[in-house]
């Protein structure tokens, strides 16, 4: 194996290592814990969003489904609009009857409010 194929796998497995870590705080409500490995790992949100995927679900979907509101929130408030509609969150919590929660919310302001 080349070095180049060591450091993307190492990469990988970092990542997917950081996905789990992530889908974790997303089921346990811990907003404050996910603040703290964001700045401790020099990242944002709206930067990783698009690539983690909890139970083949978006971190805002996972929160739904195991009603995280607090975190949900955050993450639809710190992801991109561009990254939302990657991961067609709105859509999905319309057809899956979430937009009455706090996160459906969160995702109906910024959504409506969208200048573009």
């Amino acid at each position: 194996m080349s070095p180049t194929q060591t450091a993307h796998a190492q990469y990988r497995f970092e990542t997917e290592e950081i996905a789990l870590v992530f889908c974790a705080y997303a089921r346990d409500n811990e907003t404050q814990r996910l603040q703290y490995k964001l700045r401790e790992l020099r990242i944002r949100m709206r930067d990783v969003y698009s690539s983690i995927r909890c139970n083949g679900a978006s971190l805002i979907q996972f929160a739904m489904k195991s009603n995280s509101q607090d975190i949900g929130s955050f993450i639809a408030r710190s992801v991109t609009l561009e990254g939302l509609r990657t991961m067609d969150d709105y859509r999905w919590a319309r057809e899956n009857g979430y937009l009455d929660t706090e996160i459906g919310e969160t995702l109906k302001f910024r959504f409506e409010n969208d200048l573009n």
